[in-house]
């Protein structure tokens, strides 16, 4: 069974919609900023990737709004988007064989770290009350997804950390495949921008200390790390036969999927782990490493990362690697941990369908480790029949997704 992508939403640090989120990456938009609402006094790292101007109250009454966490409504209204971009606004339900599977590494963290904690740790009555935990459950924006949208199909919540979106979008695959559903919505959601969640990461020495919007440099020799970001990203994928029946529009196909784990390090990769789970989904595809004409890198930003992201990608490309356009979306966006690497496929597909690759930002001294075009300065035009999208995460657990150009 082919599978093929009928609709996607975002909600991003650079736009809340599909059109401003392409013009803004191609054109080599930062989202990166300030952080508001936040006391910075304490921190180290006073930029990250927000979300602003979203209009919650135009897909969430008041009610709903309280009931949930910031990374649920993100996912919601990203849903929405995705459902109404596949022409199924007007479809009432319910939906018997359509199901979610979303991802998130946190979850509702912004209610437990901005409501709960610091209540606690003064003396203070807590913040606490019947909704607390229905807002900090990590399943809340998969049940929350179907119970808006009314879908009875399978509900699954993803949680393997920044490869939580693409493995989400990769189940999602293979159960349309399988043939046992005709349509998942899949993506991923989080909101950690907050005081201790920005703390924590800090004291891991992976956040860049540059407070400037330019402080993301993957792949550069003098890169320093990530900033945080929030957003959410969800795709309508549907079985072909189902598209064609429905006469719906096709953004993309994907066409493979690996998935694995490294087995090595909690917070560590290994270039062994990421160049099998490359292998597994060009395996999976049914094509040669060549056939690939472009790469969507996990792209960090740390020294550690991009170094074995890059080694990876040689060993399973050899010589062919340096030919091969890699761009770093976390460059424009920050690194919105389980949301990013659903954010990334979105712009994946609209770059196979559009044939553009979107730059890698503030890419300016190359690193003798990371040798490889990074497609740095500006947007890159380019056929792209194949395109591969990494996502490497924490606890090992490696997803990458094959993109093929959807041809009537």
């Amino acid at each position: 069974m082919r599978v093929v992508i009928t609709g996607m939403g975002i909600i991003s640090p650079v736009g809340n919609d599909l059109e401003t989120y392409w013009q803004a990456l191609i054109s080599g938009h930062s989202g990166v900023g300030l952080i508001h609402d936040c006391c910075l006094s304490r921190l180290n790292c006073h930029f990250a990737g927000q979300v602003c101007n979203l209009n919650i109250k135009g897909f969430l009454n008041t009610r709903e709004v309280r009931r949930m966490d910031r990374f649920c409504q993100f996912a919601i209204i990203a849903a929405k988007n995705a459902w109404n971009d596949s022409g199924r606004n007007s479809i009432k339900g319910p939906h018997e064989n359509t199901g979610v599977i979303f991802g998130t590494g946190i979850g509702g963290i912004s209610t437990w770290d901005n409501r709960l904690i610091p209540n606690s740790d003064s003396g203070e009555k807590t913040g606490m009350d019947a909704f607390t935990i229905p807002r900090i459950m990590n399943n809340a924006a998969a049940a929350q997804i179907a119970m808006q949208l009314n879908l009875k199909g399978m509900n699954i919540t993803v949680n393997t950390a920044c490869s939580a979106g693409a493995n989400a979008i990769g189940m999602a695959f293979r159960e349309i495949r399988a043939g046992n559903l005709d349509c998942i919505i899949c993506g991923g959601a989080e909101a950690p921008i907050t005081p201790k969640i920005l703390k924590a990461w800090d004291i891991l020495g992976v956040l860049s200390k540059e407070n400037t919007k330019n402080a993301v440099r993957p792949f550069d020799k003098n890169r320093t790390g990530f900033v945080l970001a929030e957003g959410a990203a969800a795709v309508v994928l549907e079985s072909l036969n189902s598209a064609a029946r429905h006469n719906r529009k096709i953004y993309a196909e994907i066409i493979g999927f690996g998935s694995n784990c490294d087995a090595h390090h909690l917070t560590s990769p290994a270039k062994a782990g990421q160049v099998k789970a490359i292998r597994l989904a060009l395996n999976d595809a049914g094509i040669k490493a060549k056939k690939i004409d472009y790469i969507n890198a996990h792209g960090t930003a740390t020294k550690l990362n991009d170094r074995v992201e890059t080694y990876a990608i040689k060993e399973v490309f050899e010589n062919f690697a340096h030919h091969i356009p890699i761009s770093s979306t976390k460059s424009m966006l920050g690194h919105a941990m389980g949301a990013s690497s659903a954010m990334e496929i979105v712009v994946t597909a609209l770059s196979v369908k559009n044939n553009v690759i979107h730059p890698t930002l503030n890419y300016q001294e190359p690193d003798p480790e990371c040798d490889l075009d990074y497609v740095p300065g500006k947007a890159r035009i380019k056929t792209i029949n194949h395109a591969l999208s990494n996502s490497f995460g924490f606890g090992g657990s490696n997803a990458v997704l094959v993109v093929k150009k959807w041809k009537n």
